[in-house]
C-alpha cells in the first residue's frame, strides 16, 4: 500500500514504518466524505418540499429534484475542501517509528 506520509524520521524505500494517523483529522475527513453529503440532500429535499408546498406544486417531485441537486452540491463542495485538506501536513498520516530498515 502507498501513501503520502510526513516523513519526519527520515524512513526509506523498503522501511518497514509505523505510521499515526490523528484522531481529530480523520474524524473531520470521514464526516466531510459521508455525512455531509447525506445532511445537504436532506435538507434539499427538505426545503424543495417546503417550498412545493407554498406554490401548489407536486411536493415529491420537487422534493426529489432539490435534494438530489443539494446532493451534487455538496459532493462539488467536498471535493474543493478535500483538495485544500490534502495540501495540509496536519491531515496528513505521519511516520513515527521505523520498525525494519531494508537494504536494497
Amino acid at each position: 500500500m502507498e501513501v503520502d506520509a510526513v516523513n519526519a524520521v527520515g524512513a526509506q524505500l523498503g522501511d518497514r514504518i509505523m505510521l499515526y494517523f490523528e484522531t481529530g483529522s480523520l474524524l473531520k475527513a470521514t464526516f466531510l466524505l459521508y455525512i455531509f453529503p447525506i445532511l445537504c440532500m436532506l435538507l434539499g429535499a427538505a426545503l424543495g418540499h417546503w417550498y412545493s408546498l407554498k406554490n401548489d406544486m407536486n411536493p415529491s417531485a420537487i422534493a426529489a429534484v432539490t435534494g438530489f441537486l443539494f446532493l451534487i452540491l455538496s459532493f462539488v463542495l467536498v471535493r474543493s475542501r478535500a483538495n485544500k485538506l490534502a495540501e495540509n501536513e496536519h491531515y496528513k498520516p505521519k511516520i513515527i517509528k521505523i520498525l525494519r530498515h531494508e537494504t536494497l
